[in-house]
Formats: C-alpha cells, sequence, structure tokens
C-alpha cells in the first residue's frame, strides 16, 4: 500500500487578500502572493505526483510531465484544490460559492523548447451556445512546485487584458495549449514575465492573456494549476465539484 501523504495544518487566521491585492487583481487580472504553501507541503505534492506519474503521467509529445484530472487522481492533491488557504485567499473573488471546475499538474520537462501558446482559459471552458457554461468569476491559481522563472518556463501575462472580453483565436492540430490568441504579436510586446518561487501562488482571471516558454534549464519546472468558478454555473464536466455552495 502506497505512503499515505499528508499536508502541514494550516495557521489560524487564514489569510485573505488585503484590499490593495483584490484591486490589483481587478484592474490587472492578477495577483501574485508568495509563501502560501510551506516547503514541507511542496515536498509533499512533489513525491505525490512522482508517485503518479508512472501510471497517470501524459506521454504525448506536446505535454510530457503533465498529468490532466490530477483531483481526481489523489485524495492528497484533490484534498489541496479544497484547501482552506486557497479558498480564503480566493472567496473575495470567486462567488456565490465555490466550485473547482478542472485541476491538473504542467510541467516544463529539462530542455525543452515547448511553448504554451497565447490564450485564454475561458476559451476552453465557455461553450458559445449554452449560457450555463458562462461565468463571471471564472479564474485559476498556479503554483509553482519549483522557483519558477524565465530560464524554465514561467508564466508570462499581458496585464489588463482579462478586460477586452473573449478574443479571436485559432484552433490548432498541435501543442499543449491548442486555442491559440490570434494579436500574438501584440501580446508578446506587452507581455511580462512573472517570476515565483516554489510554493507561491498566481491567481489570474479567466479572460486574462497568458502563456509559457520552453525550459533550457536541466530541472523539471512543474506548476499545480486549479480553476475555480462560482458554484451557480453548473457544467458537465467530471472534475465540476461543489466546495462551498452559493448562500
Amino acid at each position: 500500500m502506497a505512503k499515505t501523504m499528508t499536508l502541514t495544518e494550516h495557521a489560524q487566521p487564514l489569510r485573505t487578500l488585503s484590499a490593495a491585492e483584490l484591486e490589483t487583481y481587478e484592474e490587472q487580472g492578477f495577483v501574485t502572493l508568495e509563501d502560501v504553501f510551506p516547503q514541507a507541503d511542496v515536498r509533499a505534492i512533489n513525491d505525490e505526483i512522482e508517485r503518479l506519474m508512472p501510471e497517470h503521467g501524459d506521454r504525448t509529445a506536446n505535454r510530457p510531465g503533465w498529468i490532466l484530472q490530477l483531483g481526481l487522481r489523489s485524495e492528497l492533491l484533490g484534498g489541496l484544490a479544497r484547501d482552506e488557504r486557497i479558498l480564503s485567499l480566493i472567496e473575495d473573488i470567486v462567488h456565490p460559492g465555490i466550485a473547482v471546475h478542472s485541476a491538473k499538474l504542467v510541467a516544463k520537462v529539462p530542455h525543452s523548447d515547448i511553448v504554451c501558446h497565447w490564450h485564454q482559459d475561458e476559451a476552453f471552458y465557455t461553450k458559445p451556445d449554452d449560457p450555463k457554461t458562462h461565468s463571471q468569476t471564472r479564474m485559476s491559481i498556479w503554483v509553482p512546485l519549483q522557483d519558477a522563472n524565465e530560464a524554465n518556463g514561467c508564466m508570462w501575462v499581458v496585464p489588463g487584458s482579462h478586460r477586452w472580453g473573449l478574443q479571436d483565436y485559432e484552433i490548432m492540430d498541435h501543442g499543449a495549449c491548442i486555442r491559440k490568441l490570434t494579436p500574438e504579436e501584440y501580446a508578446d510586446e506587452h507581455a511580462i514575465p512573472v517570476p515565483l518561487p516554489a510554493g507561491s501562488m498566481l491567481l489570474f482571471h479567466g479572460m486574462l492573456w497568458h502563456h509559457s516558454k520552453g525550459n533550457s534549464t536541466d530541472h523539471v519546472r512543474r506548476a499545480f494549476i486549479v480553476s475555480y468558478q462560482e458554484a451557480t454555473v453548473l457544467s458537465d464536466n467530471a472534475q465540476w465539484k461543489l466546495i462551498r455552495p452559493a448562500t
């Protein structure tokens, strides 16, 4: 039987977004928070991923080292998506109620030139002909499990781009992110990198333009991603899970 791994007990009172952090999120479409998870938790998460990788790791050419539907693969990682340290940080953004739309591990294996094209997450989640999929507060958290920097493929974002609505995109027949934004040249010109230490967190809006480059280092760069939405927007996604009901 596999060893049961646990995360550290969170401190009380739980951390919430400050007024300044919430304003940054609303104006820029993202905010960064350092030291959300201690290094003991980061090690436990990485150990659990190593355990899951032989059976559940993605072996396709465009997503090596990824694990999709991560919350369904592991009790520990499913619990991480419901961790109160996260929920307390997003409760002023995601409402009424909170539901998990999806959870996954994304990775940049060593010496990989695979990029994640410029995209908006909402393009993957919203169906134009199905109003029940339209979310007003959908957002994601991005937690690096190794220090993320420009050399190993940290996130890049276009500040303020979440306010422009869902943009035109083209469907790619390859790549990790197949719904590629068409104004790629504009995105490249106005983007900024978002380097983060392991265990920190990037909160970003579902409409924010973002992408990542390759990994030129000798070591893997992993990130745990969970997408959340208000509980009143239903979904046929198998990963959709109600955490806090709308009141």
